[in-house]
């Protein structure tokens, strides 16, 4: 019979702790593919356009048809402006309106709703004047008559021309009293018009141009 020298036996010592060491360690760690599947995956739901709600939280817009679109005090269903009633007093049609999409004028005070369907959109604006909302003039004659004016340009007067679309809205606000404006038109397949105007408000509402320039098809299908 062969005896295990002192040394062989402190060597399968060692040998036998360490596996016994490295078994224990393994067991304590949870497989890496287990790790993102312990929680259970929260549901995701649908939040409401952030342009609904004025920046200071104050008004709504709500709209369950064209013929309800309305201004509400936020979290109410308190209407303070009917905007379908607003624009036909302005002799605009609220066609759209149940689609609008708003744009909030930093300080809460005007907002641009801007509508339509179809080969048509149009912009409206409002103001808040004391606690009443306004309808300030419509832009939309006078952008047009840029864009009509611009295409007809060194063209035949007996030259007709046949409507794809047309796109009249407010794309951004620099400051609380300038808007910058996008104005498209676009008439047969060789001819379009299209432009960012700059709107400058006084205190009473009252806007003029105050700046254009003219972007290609490319630059406008980028707004």
């Amino acid at each position: 019979m062969q005896f295990l020298t002192i040394r062989e036996i402190s060597v399968f010592v060692a040998i036998v702790s360490c596996v016994a060491s490295c078994s224990f360690s393994n067991a304590q760690q949870s497989p890496p593919t287990q790790t993102p599947e312990v929680a259970a995956t929260p549901e995701v739901t649908a939040q409401p356009n952030p342009s609904w709600f004025s920046p200071d939280k104050r008004w709504e817009y709500h709209s369950s048809s064209q013929d309800e679109a309305k201004i509400v005090k936020a979290g109410t269903d308190q209407m303070v402006l009917d905007l379908a009633k607003a624009l036909d007093s302005a002799n605009e049609s609220c066609f759209g309106c149940d689609e609008a999409k708003l744009s909030w004028a930093p300080d809460s005070k005007r907002f641009a709703l801007n509508y339509g369907r179809g080969r048509s959109h149009q912009t409206a604006l409002f103001q808040l004047q004391g606690d009443e909302w306004k309808a300030l003039k419509s832009p939309n004659d006078d952008v047009n008559e840029i864009l009509n004016k611009t295409i007809k340009r060194g063209l035949s007067k007996k030259t007709h021309l046949r409507l794809i679309w047309e796109t009249v809205k407010v794309h951004q606000w620099v400051d609380s009293n300038t808007a910058i404006l996008y104005g498209g038109l676009e008439v047969d397949e060789a001819f379009g018009a299209h432009f960012l105007l700059t709107l400058k408000f006084d205190e009473a509402g009252n806007w003029k141009i105050i700046k254009t320039q003219r972007l290609s098809l490319k630059e406008a299908e980028k707004l």
